[in-house]
Formats: C-alpha cells, structure tokens, sequence
C-alpha cells in the first residue's frame, strides 16, 4: 500500500472528521506522561549551551538507544500564544529544525487537533530518512497563559501504512511524547522542548547520541528564528486568547506559510459553515513592521464576494466576515507583506 496524501485536510463536505478514540487515548497518555515529566526528578543536568538548559533521562533497559532529553529557554518579549506561530506551520519550523524534509496535514478534527505525517531528512547516506504519524493537540490552561502542544505516534493503515514508507526507503519512528510547554513568565516566555522518541531499525550510536544532544536545542533556535523572523500569523480562539469573545464557525482546513523573496506569504484555507467571523493576528513588531496586505480567494474558483477582509493595524488583527457563501464552500485567506 502507498502513503495516501489528500490534498484537503476536511471532508467533503467541507466540515472537520470525527477523532478516533485510540488517537484521543494517544493523546491522554502523551499528556499524562509530559505532566509526569515535568516533575520528575530522574532528570540528569547536562551542560547549558547558548542559553538552553539541557538535561535528559536515559532508559536503563536500553541505554545505547535515545534517552528523553529536554532543553528549556527562556524567549524574551513574546507571548506562548505568539510562539506558536514560529512552533507549529511547517513552512516556520524548517527555519529552526533542520532535519525537517516536509510535513502534511492528512485529516483536521477541530481548530486544535489534527494527524499529520512527517519526514525527516536522513543523517547519512547510509540511514534510511525516518517518518512519522501523529496526532496533535494544543491544550491551553489560561489564554495566553500556558500551553502544552503534544504530538504522539498513530497508526493508520489506510492513510499512511508503514508498508508505503518501506516503498520509500523510509524508516518509520515512533514518537511517544513530542511536547512544547510555552509558559508566560516576567521577561516573556519560558519555553521547554520534551521529547522522546524511538527510532526503530539500525542507528549507529555515533548518530543516537548527536540526536540527543541537538533535539533539546530546537528551544533556542525557536527562540532565535523569533528574534530574526517574528512568528507566522495565527488564528484567535477563546482557548488561546483574551482578544475574541467567542469562536468561529469556519472550518480551518489548513494554513501554510512560505517566505519566499520578502513576501512572507500565509494563507489560511477554510470551508464555509455560514455567517461568520474570523480573527488572526499578525506580528508587526517583527515580521510584519511595514503592516499586512489581505485579500480573499478561492482556488476552486467559488464566487467569495460575500467575504470580506479588513486589516486593523492598532491591534495587528485581520478581520475576516463570512457574510454570505453556501456551506461547505472553501475560501482562502492571504496575508502578505504590504510593499
């Protein structure tokens, strides 16, 4: 069987799948696991490095292989809700993670969930790229206070079967625990990386071990593709901001991002479910200082007169009205660098 990549992340009829119940136990068990990480006291301090605290916790049954490591940072004048437009779009974490090939979005459940199946570059032309499919989920205890982005291992056979990573000289990794923790602090944010991962088949430990050592420091390249870049624009929600008071209807499809000759260009695919409203921010501390242009499109060639946006620069939010467009309609949202 091969990989099956759709070129829609939502049905077709335009709305957000159902969750499978093992991908929600996934999901619980990652979560518990990071809380339970977080406390823990077997973890072993590793020598600080431009500023990211490293520490890490071998696994005794198979200590040649990657222990979970951590590193933590500390990002100055952010929110956590604003780091996670550098965190999550592929198109911002190719700037931070360099062993990323690419990464896809296969099926949305909710405007913070969806599986996704990614592909990293091999370390030497003698390894097998490794892959993975997840499930992820963004969990947010305050809005902008503190959240934790989980991603976690899955298994869909009809969609991303290991046999179609075999076709393609892929070796499939499981990962038990990838999670961000962005916690408001005094200076800005406090960001901590947590990961443990199995890499499956044959890694020389030469390899293992410069794995371990660079995973924990995606924080302070996050924290640096932020200082150079900004962050992505990103859609407001009531579970991660204080700025809207109730959350849209629209189905959020998928979002990309692509820095190509200074347009710095995000679009935002969604299907229609009625009259709506839509907000996202914008960074014109960094990456937008010059301020946004915002148009409204349709690739499938749908007549979106009846949506319209507008730019309010005092709060740095595009304001998106779904006056009149039928269900199920799809639409896209382009945010682009104004000249």
């Amino acid at each position: 069987m091969s990989l099956q990549i759709p070129d829609s992340a939502a049905t077709p009829e335009g709305t957000y799948f159902d969750r499978p119940a093992d991908y929600a136990e996934a999901l619980e068990n990652a979560l518990k696991l990071l809380n339970d990480l977080e406390s823990s006291t077997e973890w072993e301090d590793l020598p600080e490095r431009e500023d990211v605290q490293l520490s890490k916790i071998t696994n005794a049954e198979d200590p040649s292989g990657v222990p979970i490591t951590r590193g933590s940072t500390i990002v100055e004048g952010v929110t956590p809700l604003e780091l996670t437009g550098v965190i999550q779009l592929p198109g911002m974490r190719k700037k931070w993670d360099p062993r990323l090939e690419d990464g896809f979005p296969i099926r949305r459940f909710s405007q913070s969930s969806f599986e996704i199946y990614s592909v990293m570059k091999s370390p030497s032309y003698f390894i097998w790229a490794r892959d993975i499919a997840a499930v992820q989920e963004s969990y947010w205890t305050e809005p902008d206070g503190k959240m934790q982005l989980i991603q976690v291992s899955i298994s869909d056979e009809e969609r991303l079967p290991e046999d179609g990573s075999y076709q393609k000289s892929r070796t499939r990794a499981t990962v038990e625990l990838s999670g961000w923790i962005a916690e408001k602090v005094e200076e800005g944010t406090k960001l901590t990386y947590v990961v443990k991962v199995l890499l499956n088949g044959s890694i020389p430990s030469a390899v293992v071990a410069s794995l371990a050592q660079e995973t924990p420091m995606c924080v302070g390249r996050v924290r640096d593709v932020y200082y150079e870049h900004g962050h992505a624009p990103l859609e407001l929600t009531t579970r991660n901001s204080t700025l809207v008071k109730s959350d849209f209807k629209t189905t959020a499809i998928t979002q990309v991002f692509e820095d190509q000759n200074g347009e710095k260009t995000w679009t935002g695919h969604y299907a229609s479910n009625g009259p709506d409203d839509l907000s996202i921010l914008y960074d014109s501390k960094r990456m937008y200082i010059g301020g946004v242009n915002a148009s409204i499109e349709s690739k499938d060639g749908n007549d979106v007169s009846g949506v319209h946006a507008t730019v309010d620069e005092e709060s740095s939010i595009v304001k998106v009205k779904v006056e009149s467009l039928e269900k199920g309609k799809t639409f896209e949202v382009v945010i682009t660098a104004k000249e």
